[in-house]
């Protein structure tokens, strides 16, 4: 067995030590706890401790999913056993928080390698968007040259996507998948609602952005200065959940617990799931959305911004043309979905804040963003259209 010995540290707070077996990807011993407070959320089990269990948990899902289109074969041009490789030879470093592993017989500093201050190369960006897809890209980079430290090895979820720097910025891409590549003029379109529905810094404004003569949506950081992003279920995958409260009202309660307002938490939500409703979002699931925390202060400051609604407007479906089509489960807040009109009917009394006139020419809108993808048909477009202008008036209905 070879094994390191990592300190995991909240940027420049310790918050345990434990020996890692470099073989088997996964920690084998935690030494100390030295600050529990600084853990991530959910780290701490129902009887206040922390378990290797729970640390290989957060660990395993800090890789690349097994479920991301074309992994494999970048692991294997890679030549790399595990998605985990990749976590390792960039600290677990993120720029969705700022946790990292210092190797005790080789330490660093949080200034000297974090992603959120120093450069990155682009050269594993490049691969987890998939821009090599065709094998012959004259802009990869040498597999057996690529620098491997960057903040793309932590990147979740199953479209291909990619963190790079633009004038400064971290900036994330994320492509479309299928034929259509619909996705990112889906993002954009989300975008337009958001604008009509919420306050700026209330969601995440994307546009579309050309790389290497393909679009994809493209949004800047959401996070401030010293600012994690906690998803939802880590919120309350290791709190109890009371037999009388729903399992929203739970997470609202969740909410409270770590210092936000209930009745601004059912507001913004309402908000949220308003616009996934006319749009069809079929993928809102627990870590879809969450709240931000200071990890200097360990004070929850606010909702997390909307983010990620690429998946809506049926882009799953590629015919638009039985009933059949048109159907999803929406997410969270009940096993396994529910219909759509039953999640938004779970924030009765919290659409104060709609005027329905803010809706009128949405529909419009979504016609002009998707007609600048040249690989829709018209005649989707013009079905997609037809469908979010009855989604508008049942939403406009449901709020007066």
């Amino acid at each position: 067995m070879a094994l390191a010995h990592y300190t995991l540290m909240n940027k420049n707070t310790p918050v345990l030590s434990f020996d890692y077996d470099l073989e088997d990807h996964k920690a084998v011993r935690i030494r100390e706890v030295l600050n529990r407070d600084y853990a991530p959320f959910g780290f701490v089990d129902r009887h206040g401790d922390i378990s290797k269990a729970e640390l290989n948990y957060w660990w395993r899902h800090r890789a690349i999913p097994a479920s991301r289109a074309q992994i494999d074969r970048l692991l294997g041009n890679l030549k790399l056993e595990s998605a985990l490789i990749l976590v390792e030879k960039s600290f677990g470093l993120s720029l969705s928080d700022r946790y990292w592993l210092n190797d005790e017989d080789d330490p660093k500093s949080w200034d000297a390698i974090n992603f959120f201050d120093n450069d990155f190369s682009d050269d594993l960006g490049f691969l987890t968007l998939g821009q090599d897809s065709a094998g012959s890209s004259p802009d990869a980079p040498d597999y057996a040259l690529v620098n491997l430290s960057s903040p793309n090895s932590t990147l979740g979820g199953d479209l291909l996507k990619k963190w790079k720097l633009i004038d400064g910025k971290r900036v994330l891409l994320k492509s479309g998948v299928g034929a259509f590549n619909q996705e990112p003029y889906n993002e954009v379109a989300a975008t337009n609602l958001h604008e009509r529905l919420m306050s700026s810094g209330e969601f995440t404004p994307y546009q579309l952005l050309e790389d290497g003569r393909r679009i994809y949506s493209a949004c800047e950081n959401m996070l401030g200065p010293d600012e994690e992003l906690v998803p939802a279920w880590d919120l309350i995958r290791n709190v109890k959940q009371p037999n009388n409260l729903s399992d929203l009202m739970f997470y609202v309660r969740r909410c409270e617990d770590v210092g936000l307002d209930g009745e601004e938490v059912m507001e913004q939500l309402a908000k949220m799931f308003a616009a996934d409703f006319v749009t069809a979002n079929r993928d809102r699931h627990y870590r879809n959305f969450g709240v931000i925390r200071n990890v200097e202060t360990l004070e929850v400051t606010r909702l997390a911004p909307v983010f990620d609604s690429g998946s809506c407007l049926w882009s799953d479906a590629e015919l638009l043309q039985v009933p059949g089509d048109f159907m999803y489960m929406a997410k969270p807040f009940k096993m396994g979905g529910m219909r759509p009109t039953n999640q938004l009917r779970l924030f009765e009394g919290h659409f104060g804040w709609l005027d329905p006139a803010v809706l009128e020419g949405y529909p419009q809108a979504v016609e002009e963003i998707l007609s600048k993808n040249p690989n829709i048909p018209e005649h989707r477009i013009a079905t997609i259209v037809k469908q979010v202008a009855w989604n508008t008036e049942l939403l406009s209905r449901f709020a007066e």
